[in-house]
């Protein structure tokens, strides 16, 4: 009987110390012990917590030990004023709470009148005693000062310790990947588990979808709406189960909200080839890559009813035109002409005589590339270099709105939605008279809605409900006008193995001879997930207990 009663005592200290966890997904709490001069507990004081910025106070009361504790408060800086009859009051004022932080603030009360006020200015200790996590906070002054290629804001998780780029994934500078779903922003490996096994969440909403495992983003594969971040959290290890399926890592980060005052600001972010060093890699003849990355928004944020609501809105956009550089093989016009040269050009073989249906498919390839001195870059015998710039465009639109109410003394509320919508056209190939350019559209919407009532001071419940939605789809075209070849092209006929249908093809980057029959467009892939993501939380407070 001694055992099964210490497993069930074992248990319920598990669940309590998660219960307290799931809690701190989005918040902060405060705690401390009020004394007086000699070192002994001050019951039933009165401690009122302040947020500096949005004016919404929480009263709660010291116990018979003199703890108190104040759970479940928004980010933000804070005052804390504790008081008690026969004791002058206290104010600590400089308390920054951060995502998931405890903050410990004791008080010593001195002996006088409460309408005598002592003020403290000073941060809590910022060593954490009372949890075991580990994880390093990304905060709003980091994301505002650090340079950031790109402006994604899952990058900046590469600065915590634990954490680095699986370059085999990809690029995230929003140039690679641009046809095959985006995702390469999150390449990151946490805790050294695989990209897929981490989570990402935004205001307790997951933000992971189950297609991909992988979060949400555009096009280019970049997570915007660095400004409308306040900060984040890159856990490492001992995440609680509020984190549910985490192998990995945790990316845990927290919407701005409106304040007491007005806020705002834009930017313009420019790169191109003009101001950008060449490619060092490039060789003299290439010539330099067009490219040209415009990236703009900007932000507001203030009150709609002093101290009771206040709204925050952010908008991003992101236009890149540029093309990417390819060197690949192509036919001599010698060797168009039956005569194969060898490498330095000079005549290595006449062939007499070869099937004249071939010619069809040599006039689809497009001349070597001429050098500086009038000759070609040959590779082998019959075949030299052909340099071409495949250019490509990305186009993103990212909105952002977020609205906190407090509704009474005892209940607050916020709303957030967010909206993304990108597309880009990407030219995989070029052949004479075809050019083969892969077109993908990508949205997604992720909202948010979160209700917490202090039932009393130590007994606190929160409602969240959160829902994503993803959807991407990519369509590959064959030709410029996006149906058939061009009316006019000169196709030769002998390329319509079927009548009237003509020759199709599907190439990779470079040049290479078209490889099917079929129409000029066909659908890849669509794909839509729908994500629902709710929970309820209860708090309780009994001595030096939490349930």
């Amino acid at each position: 009987m001694r055992k099964k009663g210490l497993l069930k005592i074992l248990v319920v200290c598990l669940l309590v110390g998660q219960t307290m966890a799931m809690a701190q997904v989005i918040t902060g709490t405060i705690l401390g012990t009020v004394a007086d001069p000699t070192g002994a507990v001050v019951p039933g004081a009165t401690v009122t917590v302040r947020n500096v910025e949005t004016g919404i106070t929480r009263t709660v009361n010291t116990d018979a030990d003199g703890r108190y504790r104040a759970q479940q408060l928004g980010l933000g800086n804070y005052e804390v004023t504790a008081e008690s009859a026969g004791f002058q009051s206290v104010v600590r004022s400089g308390i920054t709470l951060t995502v998931g932080r405890e903050a410990l603030v004791d008080f010593s009360l001195q002996v006088g009148a409460v309408a005598e006020r002592i003020t403290v200015t000073g941060e809590a200790p910022l060593v954490e005693t009372t949890n075991a996590t580990v994880a390093g906070l990304v905060s709003q002054e980091a994301m505002r000062t650090l340079p950031l290629n790109g402006r994604s804001f899952s990058d900046l998780t590469s600065i915590s310790p634990g954490v680095i780029d699986n370059l085999a994934l990809g690029s995230a500078n929003g140039s690679g990947n641009v046809y095959s779903g985006g995702g390469s922003s999150v390449r990151r490996v946490i805790s050294g588990a695989r990209p897929q096994q981490s989570t990402y969440l935004l205001d307790g909403v997951e933000l992971t979808t189950p297609s991909r495992g992988m979060p949400v983003d555009g096009v280019a594969g970049s997570q915007l709406g660095t400004d409308a971040l306040r900060e984040f959290t890159v856990i490492q290890n001992g995440a609680g189960a509020q984190f549910g399926r985490a192998a990995g890592g945790v990316v845990n980060a927290v919407s701005k909200s409106g304040t007491n005052s007005f806020h705002g600001g834009a930017f313009e972010a420019l790169r191109n080839n003009s101001i950008d060093a060449r490619d060092y890699f490039l060789p003299a003849f290439f010539g330099d890559t067009p490219f040209k990355r415009n990236q703009f928004g900007g932000y507001v944020g203030g009150p709609i009813k002093k101290d009771h609501t206040f709204f925050f809105a952010n908008y991003e956009g992101v236009r890149i035109a540029a093309s990417t550089s390819n060197l690949g093989s192509t036919l001599t016009p010698q060797t168009r002409l039956g005569n194969i040269t060898d490498a330095t050009g000079k005549a290595a073989a006449t062939i007499a005589r070869f099937n004249k249906d071939v010619e069809a498919i040599m006039n689809l390839l497009p001349l070597p590339t001429v050098l500086a001195n009038g000759s070609y870059g040959y590779r082998a015998s019959g075949v030299a270099d052909y340099y071409s710039q495949l250019p490509y465009r990305i186009d993103e639109n990212y909105g952002f709105a977020r609205v906190d109410q407090q509704v009474s003394e005892k209940d607050s509320a916020f709303v957030r939605v967010t909206y993304d919508r990108s597309n880009s056209t990407h030219r995989l190939a070029i052949l004479t008279p075809v050019t083969d350019e892969t077109f993908q559209k990508g949205a997604y919407f992720i909202g948010a809605l979160s209700w917490t009532r202090v039932v009393n001071p130590t007994l606190i419940n929160t409602a969240r409900f959160g829902f994503t939605r993803r959807n991407d789809m990519l369509w590959q075209t064959y030709t410029r006008s996006g149906s058939e070849f061009p009316k006019g092209a000169g196709l030769d006929p002998r390329l319509s193995t079927v009548p009237g249908i003509p020759l199709a093809s599907y190439s990779v980057p470079g040049v290479s001879l078209p490889g099917g029959i079929g129409p000029g467009v066909s659908p890849r892939a669509t794909f839509v997930d729908n994500t629902f993501d709710y929970g309820d939380s209860v708090i309780l407070s009994r001595g030096s207990h939490s349930f």
